[in-house]
């Protein structure tokens, strides 16, 4: 029964989430708080099912509710007890659990190994054509293009072009050199990675789509508010429009990587010349707790069902 509880609230959770967070006027005032809510939905969504599965697989409790009665079809049906039609049909559901789950893995693989391997060439290519700066605290690359990104992986690397270099003035250059480094030390490239990767594995799930979609938007939003905290907001919203306007005949920015330019520019020269009121302490403790607790029902389920036989109330596996 446990397993039922789970699923009606990844349901649930799925199904409101996306239009909810998105809606949600505290995301833009607080994004840091709306990356946490984010990758706290996609976690108890991703827990709850898996919680369910495990429960159905190794129920840990027996009794006679109602509810397990498709639990004792399905034994039954898997020991032959409704004959060929029923083995056949258990047989099914296996292979289609199977299935998403080997399609999730293989995808996975395949992904992290491209972008690995697109990172590893970026690398040798900054490596011979490219050169430390010191006084930036980056990697220059000779290019005509207004430019700058961060190379995720193991060793984070801020990249900036000559293009950038010529076209801002030095108080830009600062500007978005801190909003790069604000990528970094916030591990959004990972952030981002994890999304994609539930979004290519499930391309149909609306919420796996929505949330690499906001969160996208919200670490560049959080990359403003903290490189702003010690460069003036007209000095950004200078150097991204520059850049987002310049023209070259093609550009130097890795695929998938975070670049200076990116996410919704016009809200985010909206927010940088005009920004919204902070929350209060008060307010962001309590949406904090909020997305923890969230984070948080599917353990405490787990758990409840420990001391509460009834919300795990199917007999073991062969009984």
């Amino acid at each position: 029964m446990i397993g039922l509880h789970l699923l009606l609230f990844a349901t649930v959770l799925t199904a409101s989430a996306p239009r909810a967070l998105t809606r949600a006027s505290w995301v833009y005032r607080s994004p840091r708080l709306g990356i946490a809510a984010w990758y706290a939905t996609l976690a108890a969504v991703l827990s709850a099912v898996a919680g369910a599965v495990v429960s159905w697989v190794a129920p840990w409790h027996g009794a006679d509710a109602p509810v397990c009665a498709m639990w004792r079809w399905c034994v039954q049906a898997a020991q032959g007890g409704f004959g060929v039609v029923g083995r056949l049909a258990v047989a099914g559901v296996a292979l289609v659990g199977a299935g998403l789950a080997v399609r999730a893995a293989v995808t996975a693989v395949r992904v992290v190994r491209a972008a690995s391997a697109r990172r590893d060439r970026h690398r040798q290519m900054l490596t011979l054509v490219g050169r430390v700066c010191p006084e930036l605290g980056a990697t220059v690359v000779d290019h005509p293009q207004p430019a700058a990104y961060l190379v995720g992986g193991p060793d984070r690397r801020v990249v900036l072009t000559t293009g950038a270099i010529d076209a801002l003035t030095r108080e830009e250059i600062a500007a978005v050199l801190a909003h790069e480094r604000a990528h970094a030390a916030g591990r959004h490239d990972l952030l981002l990675g994890g999304v994609r990767l539930l979004a290519k594995a499930f391309p149909r799930m609306l919420l796996f789509a929505t949330a690499r979609a906001q969160l996208a938007r919200l670490v560049e939003l959080r990359a403003d508010e903290v490189a702003t905290a010690h460069h003036a907001p007209i000095s950004l919203a200078r150097a991204m429009v520059t850049m987002a306007t310049a023209s070259a005949p093609a550009s130097p920015v890795l695929a998938g990587a975070v670049a200076a330019t990116g996410g919704d520019a016009m809200e985010r020269l909206n927010r940088l010349l005009t920004p919204p009121p902070r929350l209060s302490h008060a307010h962001r403790v309590a949406i904090g707790a909020g997305v923890a607790a969230l984070a948080l029902v599917p353990a405490v389920f787990v758990v409840a069902a420990q001391f509460l036989p009834a919300l795990s109330a199917c007999p073991p596996f062969g009984s």
